[in-house]
């Protein structure tokens, strides 16, 4: 059985949506748990078993500075969650909070994976095949060298096979062009570092 750790605090709403959501996730998934994390005020008259409470004093605000968030709020209902998956409790997070503040606080608790440098935003978009194309990365990062693109790539194309049960999902570099020439030095050096991990066999990369 699977638990998430869910940090019922954030997003625009807060409980009164982020609750709902969680009682309508477990009924369609009889086989998962969750750690609802949050104000103990937020949490009247919940009472699924599946749910256990876990109480935080504080909230990341949408508007809040990494700086307060990370080195402030220290019990933060999105990073008593974040915790939870340090500690074992649970496998995985969820906060609709503030994006940065998820980042920056699940990078310090967690820190990476060995040789992987950053973290990427990962979501999925339709494509013209009727299915879905997962891109990274959408808003961790702002600027980034040819090997932090390379370890998306690596991350993405690990994360599809997963979600998706496809053992050697493709992997494209979004650029002006198809042509190698294309681009700007740091997709033209990244196209170089994917070229050669495909031919390694390392990445499905076309």
């Amino acid at each position: 059985m699977i638990t998430l750790a869910v940090d019922c605090m954030g997003g625009d709403h807060g409980p009164r949506v982020t609750l709902a959501a969680c009682q309508r996730f477990l009924i369609k998934h009889p086989d998962a748990r969750l750690l609802l994390v949050g104000l103990p005020e937020a949490f009247s008259g919940w009472q699924e078993p599946r749910g256990k409470v876990v109480h935080a004093s504080e909230v990341v605000g949408m508007d809040d500075s990494l700086e307060i968030a990370l080195r402030r709020k220290k019990d933060s209902s999105m990073r008593i969650a974040i915790e939870q998956v340090k500690q074992g409790a649970a496998q995985a997070a969820i906060s609709a909070g503030n994006t940065g503040a998820l980042m920056a606080i699940a990078r310090y608790v967690l820190k990476t994976m060995q040789g992987i440098d950053r973290p990427a935003i990962a979501g999925q978009m339709p494509n013209f095949k009727g299915g879905s194309t997962t891109m990274l990365d959408l808003g961790a990062n702002v600027d980034c060298a040819p090997e932090d693109l390379l370890q998306f790539a690596v991350m993405g194309s690990a994360l599809v096979s997963v979600l998706q049960s496809n053992e050697n999902p493709t992997v494209g570099l979004l650029n002006v062009g198809e042509e190698v020439i294309k681009g700007n030095d740091v997709i033209k050096k990244t196209g170089e570092l994917l070229r050669s991990a495909g031919l390694a066999g390392e990445l499905n990369f076309y």
